[in-house]
């Protein structure tokens, strides 16, 4: 009776016999990073929305795209090697940190089409800006990825501070002293942020780098595991493993 009942079921169409295979997942959107030098790099969406952070100036040794056009940037403070906003061509939607006058932090907590970015004021030095003055983490949550930008960070963060930035699966994180941390710095704020995949190293000397105060990332990585090199310009950060302990990929500048 049930065979019967199976067989007019199918004859009707009310019933279809299963795949012989699963049906594939879709491939996920993926986001994209590139680093153009120092602190600047171009975040791109599944959907091509286009960021722009800390864009640089000719004269740092790099050589910026000449035909970029993205939907904002972002401006960790003002200092010259970070806020050279003519990098990119046309008019674009500029996104500070720091107040004009320099003296306090923008809060900044909005969307730029798909991408969400928040900002987290710290210091540009130990001495509460004394010495170089405030900066900007910003963050950005990006086709199911965080990203925090730690523009020049100048010391570790406090327990408000690391609050404020929250869970984080990439970090861009300067690296090579001068103004900024130095390696042993930039290795304890590392321990503080935890971020779940990548730390991507910034703001060192390298060999297009004309920089006299910058150091190179050897004392970063030196004794480090987990430490990649890659040649691709365009780095992929969607769809990562998540390992024991964040991987460090250096990454060419383009």
């Amino acid at each position: 009776m049930r065979r019967r009942l199976v067989a007019a079921l199918f004859a009707l169409g009310l019933l279809t016999p299963a795949p012989l295979f699963p049906a594939l997942a879709a491939p996920r959107p993926v986001a994209f990073l590139t680093w153009y030098g120092q602190s600047c790099f171009l975040l791109e969406s599944a959907t091509g929305t286009k960021i722009l952070m800390d864009p640089i100036p000719m004269n740092l040794g790099y050589t910026p795209p000449a035909d970029l056009t993205v939907q904002a940037i972002t401006i960790s403070h003002d200092h010259p090697d970070h806020n050279h906003v003519t990098m990119v061509q046309g008019k674009t939607r500029v996104i500070r940190g720091i107040t004009p006058d320099k003296k306090g932090w923008l809060r900044i907590d909005e969307h730029v089409r798909d991408i969400t970015i928040r900002s987290v004021g710290v210091y540009h030095d130990q001495k509460k800006g004394a010495e170089h003055g405030l900066a900007t983490v910003f963050v950005f949550d990006v086709s199911g990825v965080r990203v925090a930008h730690l523009g020049d960070l100048g010391h570790p963060l406090t327990d408000q501070q690391l609050s404020a930035i929250g869970s984080v699966d990439v970090v861009l994180l300067p690296v090579g002293g001068g103004n900024s941390m130095d390696a042993q710095t930039a290795t304890y704020v590392a321990d503080q942020i935890r971020p779940r995949l990548l730390i991507i190293p910034m703001h060192y000397k390298t060999e297009a780098s004309n920089s006299k105060d910058l150091e190179t990332i050897d004392a970063f990585i030196a004794g480090r595991p987990n430490v990649r090199r890659t040649t691709e310009t365009r780095l992929p950060l969607t769809g990562l493993r998540q390992k024991p302990s964040a991987e460090v990929v250096i990454l060419p500048y383009k």
